[in-house]
């Protein structure tokens, strides 16, 4: 058993803070957080796609979620929970100091 506090990135290290990873019979897992400034947008330009499906959880802020034509998709907001598909684009406008914790899972090197 390994415990840790759930702590964010300094604001002199990268926004992303891996807490841990695992990586076993072809299978990977990484759980971390991210703190995001606001103002800003994520990706800075274009969109994002995870090898590995997403689970968020929004402990703090506001993040205005964008679909690929640059319509808003949606908000998301502290207390919820959200479900990215692996290959899933994603992007979006920080309009709060944002925290997440998020579980990225599946098959090592594959799509599923």
């Amino acid at each position: 058993m390994e415990i840790k506090k759930i702590s964010y990135a300094a604001e002199n290290e990268h926004y992303n803070k891996e807490l841990f990873l695992i990586q076993e019979e072809g299978l990977s897992m990484t759980f971390g957080t991210v703190f995001l400034m606001k103002g800003t947008r994520i990706p800075e330009k274009g969109f994002s796609k995870h090898e590995q499906h997403e689970i968020s959880v929004i402990q703090q802020g506001k993040i205005e979620m964008l679909n690929e034509n640059g319509t808003i998709k949606g908000y998301l907001t502290a207390g919820d929970v959200v479900f990215i598909t692996a290959l899933e684009a994603q992007a979006g406008n920080v309009l709060e100091e944002t925290q997440i914790i998020y579980t990225l899972f599946g098959k090592k090197g594959k799509n599923k």
